[in-house]
């Protein structure tokens, strides 16, 4: 769709649909929350699972680019999903 074809579905919406993008253009509008669909934490394994890469590459991601670890016991890791959700999105943060 072009813009031509933009602008006249915008000049020929109805109240309802000009108040709602109003809204979102002059950011009225809040982002909705998504929900957590799963746990906070992931151990090692899941967290690789996740992303689709080996634990080892797990640990060199969470050496090379700072992904930080949470210490539950000792020893005992895990990686925060939000964390890991935010790389997936970008591709591995490249």
């Amino acid at each position: 769709m072009n813009t031509d074809q933009r602008l006249k579905l915008l000049l020929n919406a109805p109240p309802d649909q000009v108040d709602k993008i109003d809204a979102v253009l002059e950011r009225r509008v809040q982002a909705r929350e998504t929900e957590v669909l799963g746990p906070l934490l992931l151990g090692m394994g899941a967290g690789a699972k996740f992303l689709g890469v080996s634990r080892g590459t797990l640990w060199r991601m969470i050496k090379a680019s700072g992904l930080n670890k949470v210490e539950i016991l000792p020893n005992s890791f895990r990686v925060r999903r939000a964390d890991l959700e935010a790389i997936a999105a970008h591709g591995g943060g490249q």
